[in-house]
């Protein structure tokens, strides 16, 4: 074996190419004006905060100190300290608490794409860019689509950058928006709605009022934003009759349904390898979103049901060379917020699923039962959730086949008819563990540094170097 499998080129570093942002940069005017100036100092002052963090995605950080600046200089009379964080343990679209401990800091406020996560430690402010818009444009375009939205229900959605219009009418009283959608499309009803919504229980609420009055088969659903992560969630949790994304930089309005049968087909498929796997991986995403150790708790009791060991995993941000250390382990799931618990790229070695997927997988009362939408929200699947559904460690089938590889799954020790190769643990002792489930720890050739404890002489303590390099104090 080559030392090229273990590193790569020296020149790999300068050649490699960065992944490009899918929105527009933000300028400074856009994430920091007076509205979110008052809005910062007035919720200090009124709280009391003495250490503020402020948190930052990557496209912000070059504005961060100017901001940072221009806080601590009209809270120099309160003695207030600031900080910024600039790289976040998980994603950017999720309040870092963890970092703000290390800091003492008792409030954050949170810059930019947010998940809107229940943070379960500190006070979170949410400030959003101010993209601008023009709603002459908006109508033109969706002039378009009125004999689609005719006679039905229409939700309007607004992304973090387009919120402050409407933000900006109901404080001044003003209907203006939904007056002139409601002429352009005339729909039977308009909902228009800020996505993510301000308050963790208002979508629900608003998605039990829409089951209540109108059908989802004639439901026009359409997103004021661009094709982003905040799209995806949105739409794949949301169920309509067509979805359309009108683009507010670029004015251009496309249809899109992120439920198509490929994407069905490759998510089926994942979920029958979760159901194959001797060893499922836990990947923590998150250490601040309310009730992820509920979800792993429940997670590892339904897979010790079906014999299928599991390992908790914390790796900060995940990549592929990050989970490709893991070799015994088959799949993985993701624990993080509904932002981040979509993976696709085909870079992994092992396919990763999401907690919703691991449950239609490992949970028998999702058996045979297609779900009506998709589920980000790790917190729908805990009791009290909208989606939950009670596990019943008896329903759990004794032997099951494999979609994937059409071998059978399950079983007990006194099976001699089937092969070796494919006999699984019994479920209630987990005597038998299968043989091609991967290497062990003790099987690996490479286990790490060999410390060597007691079998080396301590070394003699020598005065080491000071100084700067280019003139230490002595060579």
């Amino acid at each position: 074996m080559t030392a090229s499998a273990f590193s790569s080129q020296d020149t790999a570093a300068l050649e490699r190419q960065t992944d490009s942002p899918t929105e527009a940069p933000v300028t400074f005017e856009q994430i920091w004006n007076e509205t979110h100036k008052k809005v910062s100092l007035g919720w200090i002052r009124q709280n009391g905060y003495k250490r503020i963090c402020l948190q930052f995605p990557d496209d912000y950080l070059p504005h961060s100190n100017t901001i940072n600046t221009c806080l601590q200089t009209a809270l120099a009379a309160e003695d207030c300290k600031i900080f910024i964080l600039a790289d976040t343990t998980y994603g950017s679209c999720c309040v870092d608490e963890i970092a703000a401990a290390h800091v003492e800091a008792d409030s954050i406020i949170h810059f930019g794409n947010a998940c809107r996560s229940k943070a379960s430690r500190l006070p979170v402010l949410y400030l959003y860019p101010v993209l601008p818009l023009e709603l002459s444009t908006v109508l033109q375009q969706l002039a378009t689509l009125q004999p689609e939205c005719a006679e039905r229900e229409v939700c309007v959605y607004l992304d973090i950058g387009y919120q402050h219009i409407y933000e900006h009418q109901v404080a001044e009283g003003e209907d203006t928006l939904h007056s002139q959608l409601r002429e352009v499309l005339r729909p039977k009803k308009l909902f228009i709605e800020v996505y993510p919504p301000p308050a963790e229980d208002c979508i629900e609420n608003k998605e039990k009022a829409e089951t209540e009055t109108a059908s989802t088969a004639e439901r026009i659903c359409i997103f004021i934003g661009a094709d982003n992560q905040r799209f995806a969630n949105l739409s794949l949790t949301t169920t309509a009759f067509q979805w359309h994304i009108l683009d507010g930089a670029s004015g251009t309005l496309t249809a899109k349904n992120p439920l198509t049968a490929q994407y069905i087909r490759r998510r089926y498929y994942y979920i029958e390898k979760c159901k194959d796997a001797q060893t499922l991986g836990l990947i923590v995403a998150t250490l601040s979103a309310v009730g992820y150790l509920d979800v792993v708790s429940r997670l590892q009791q339904m897979a010790k049901s079906r014999g299928i060991k599991t390992q908790l995993i914390s790796v900060g941000r995940i990549n592929p060379a990050k989970l490709a250390n893991f070799l015994e382990i088959d799949c993985f799931v993701l624990i993080g917020c509904p932002f981040n618990n979509m993976y696709n790229s085909k870079e992994y070695y092992k396919p990763i699923v999401s907690v919703f997927e691991a449950e239609m997988a490992l949970n028998p009362a999702w058996h045979m039962k297609y779900p009506e939408a998709y589920v980000t929200d790790f917190k729908q699947l805990l009791p009290k959730g909208r989606s939950f559904l009670a596990f019943d460690a008896e329903a759990v089938q004794p032997q099951d086949v494999s979609l994937v590889s059409g071998r059978m799954r399950g079983g007990t020790a006194s099976d001699e008819a089937v092969d070796s190769n494919t006999t699984v643990a019994t479920q209630a002792k987990m005597a038998l563990m299968t043989s091609d489930s991967g290497l062990t720890f003790e099987d690996r050739t490479w286990q790490g540094l060999d410390p060597a404890l007691g079998q080396t002489e301590p070394a003699k303590l020598q005065k080491g170097l000071s100084g700067i390099p280019i003139n230490y104090s002595h060579d």
